[in-house]
């Protein structure tokens, strides 16, 4: 699909709908630069709409987790629309794509990345479970967490729908990370922004 075409279907949506809908199988082929020109011509004045993917875990979150889904939508009018900043996260990616959960202001935050690793406490930990994801041997609910943060962003909640795994017990598995000093949990919103770019 070429830039002309993108930028067509973004007009286009905009006309019908007052903002921008991507078609999954058309995020999956956007490649990275296109995004970016996308974001550059249309982001000013508009936003997008989360892919299907995306709105089906949210719609799991208001069930399973409704304070944080009422801090993140409650005061839209038409929720889950969301700067074109974010769109280089699911271009590309097909249903892998998440728009991270990192600035909550009524409830603690649950986001990890590489930066909130210390550093000299989880190298050998770190080392040692990624010794055993590339021997295929199982790994705990904590190790797969640090795993995942390790190599990017991550929130608990999208954590505990791609696992399939209640909240509790995926929050058990960051308090043990907490405790052996292999990871920080920064909860509040204000102090979590220096570990990451705000869009």
């Amino acid at each position: 699909m070429t830039l002309a075409n993108l930028q067509d279907h973004c007009r286009a949506s905009i006309a019908e709908h007052g903002f921008i809908a991507f078609p999954e199988d058309m995020l999956a082929a956007m490649s990275a630069e296109q995004a970016d020109a996308l974001r550059t011509e249309f982001g000013a004045r508009n936003l997008m709409l989360l892919p299907d993917h995306e709105r089906e875990f949210f719609a799991w979150l208001r069930i399973h987790d409704v304070a944080v889904w009422r801090d993140l939508w409650e005061a839209d009018e038409q929720p889950y629309l969301v700067s074109l900043a974010h769109l280089k996260h699911f271009c590309g990616n097909g249903t892998q794509g998440a728009y991270i959960i990192r600035d909550l202001l009524s409830v603690p935050n649950y986001y990890f990345s590489p930066e909130l690793f210390l550093e000299k406490e989880s190298a050998d930990f770190m080392a040692a479970v990624r010794e055993r994801f590339a021997q295929r041997d199982a790994l705990t609910l904590a190790q797969m967490l640090a795993l995942e943060a390790s190599v990017g962003p991550v929130d608990i909640w999208h954590f505990a729908y791609r696992y399939d795994v209640d909240l509790e017990t995926a929050k058990k598995a960051v308090a043990t990370l907490v405790n052996d000093r292999i990871l920080l949990h920064v909860p509040q919103a204000d102090h979590l922004t220096q570990y990451f770019d705000v869009d």
